[in-house]
């Protein structure tokens, strides 16, 4: 518990370190897999509360950070053409939330892939920049070849989840777009439903799981007295 607090602190110190390199400063016998399963009753117990960000957040510094670059001259763009992208980007993105993008990407990897789609020269140069050749992520398994690791550029890593991300996120959307007005209303009746079964179901259970319903006291007179008492 005191090993997952450290590695908890240092998240919310914004001094994340990676699992594997946090797992190398401590003796062979630990299992990483423990530190990350504690976190959240940790959390629980200190009344931890996180917060969940979407990927307009990082699109926003994403865009700061690029402007900078495009000032400095280190990217040769229009800086009205870019503010255009920007804007339809950030478009994009409140598209993407109405895909399950959301569970199966980070919020910067689908920030990017936002601007992606709009300008994918533009990202392959801001990756290019912050991730030069000959920088690796961590080291995978070859397939094929126990024992032995490929490295791989961590910009041809990146570029590849972005466009996975926008294929999937495009790919939803002309989902979405395509159907009529009677498909979607049936769709979101039948979301509703669910929701309001799932609150019922709540809302008759107390705070031990228990029906409440079960629970409620009796009037030793008879249900007929009690009605009899609520007309007058």
């Amino acid at each position: 518990m005191i090993l997952t607090a450290l590695f908890l602190a240092a998240k919310t110190e914004n001094a994340f370190i990676p699992i594997q390199y946090f797992k190398s400063q401590l003796p062979a016998s630990v299992d990483t897999s423990q530190l990350t399963s504690l976190e959240f009753p940790l959390s629980q117990g200190m009344q931890f509360s996180y917060t969940v960000w979407s990927c307009l957040r990082p699109l926003w510094g994403f865009g700061l950070d690029i402007t900078d670059l495009l000032n400095e001259g280190a990217l040769d763009f229009d800086k009205d053409t870019l503010m255009r992208i920007l804007d339809d980007a950030r478009q994009w993105g409140m598209e993407s939330l109405r895909t399950e993008a959301q569970f199966l990407f980070t919020p910067p990897q689908i920030a990017l892939s936002c601007i992606f789609h709009y300008s994918p020269d533009l990202v392959q140069e801001f990756l290019a920049i912050k991730f030069p050749p000959g920088r690796v992520l961590s080291p995978v398994a070859a397939a094929g070849e126990e024992g032995r690791v490929k490295q791989e550029d961590a910009r041809d890593v990146l570029l590849r989840t972005i466009e996975a991300c926008d294929e999937l996120i495009s790919e939803r959307i002309n989902v979405v777009r395509g159907r009529t007005k009677e498909e979607t209303v049936n769709l979101v009746k039948g979301i509703d439903k669910k929701l309001y079964q799932s609150r019922k179901m709540l809302d008759s259970m107390g705070a031990d799981g228990v029906d409440t319903a079960k629970r409620k006291p009796v009037s030793p007179t008879g249900e007929r007295d009690v009605k009899r008492a609520k007309v007058e």
